[in-house]
């Protein structure tokens, strides 16, 4: 049985998130309906949340978020949420689909930073956290990049050189296009020996609450150990624990 909510938490956090959302520019009434609140409810939740500095009441009617929130807020990362709520998931991968799990993102210059790793002692890729690497020979990277904007991303394919890693790395802007088409269009990513001959990675997106991509997590394991019909299994396995770090990072604080 799930945990029951806590309905003025989650009154509360819908105000926080109307306020954030707003610029703090919104009257009672409307801020009241917008949350499905009474006018007296809504303004009880802001007295006390004002009292603990969540938000600071400007004009009437008016309120914006409090330093308290910001003060809590100062110790924490988006890359650094990310990479916890995935440590646990990357373990899980590792102990029954394959023997190396990552959590990447894309930097402005489309090189793919690694902010978390887990891997079984047998397993040798040579890959840290917070290092980096080229996006267009990576699973991680061609998921990412199949999600930037198109501005970015063609600025990228014409910007080039594509330097061959090994003799499957894709190197020709056009066909490196056409790839990452295909990887927006299905969903996932496939690195198949395009940085090392016998390693092959099977890459998904990791969506915010909008559905917009914010990082992509991998699996991955030798040619042998994941052939290419083990591959629409990796997806399937690899979404779902994709889906539950999205849901971790990005719940939706009406959700019932």
């Amino acid at each position: 049985m799930a945990t029951p909510r806590i309905q003025s938490v989650d009154r509360a956090f819908s105000l926080l998130a109307c306020i954030a959302a707003q610029g703090g520019i919104e009257s009672l009434p409307s801020m009241a309906a917008r949350c499905g609140l009474s006018v007296a409810t809504a303004h009880r939740l802001l007295a006390t949340m004002e009292s603990l500095g969540a938000v600071v009441h400007t004009a009437p009617g008016q309120y914006r978020i409090g330093m308290g929130v910001l003060q809590l807020s100062r110790g924490a990362s988006v890359e650094g949420l990310l990479a916890a709520a995935a440590e646990p998931v990357l373990r899980r991968i590792t102990q029954s689909l394959a023997p190396v799990a990552h959590l990447g993102v894309l930097d402005s210059e489309g090189m793919v930073t690694y902010l978390a790793k887990a891997g079984r002692r047998c397993a040798r890729v040579p890959t840290k956290i917070g290092s980096q690497l080229e996006a267009y020979c990576s699973a991680l990277g061609k998921v990412l990049l199949a999600h930037w904007p198109d501005s970015e991303r063609e600025a990228y394919l014409d910007a080039g050189p594509f330097i061959a890693l090994t003799a499957r790395t894709i190197v020709d802007p056009a066909v490196l296009e056409r790839e990452l088409c295909r990887v927006r269009r299905r969903g996932f990513a496939v690195d198949d020996g395009e940085i090392f001959d016998d390693l092959r990675c099977v890459a998904v997106p990791i969506r915010d609450a909008s559905g917009a991509v914010v990082a992509a997590l991998s699996a991955s394991a030798s040619m042998s150990e994941l052939p290419r019909a083990g591959i629409p299994r990796m997806v399937t396995l690899l979404q779902t624990h994709a889906a539950e770090i999205g849901a971790k990072l990005y719940p939706s604080p009406l959700q019932a």
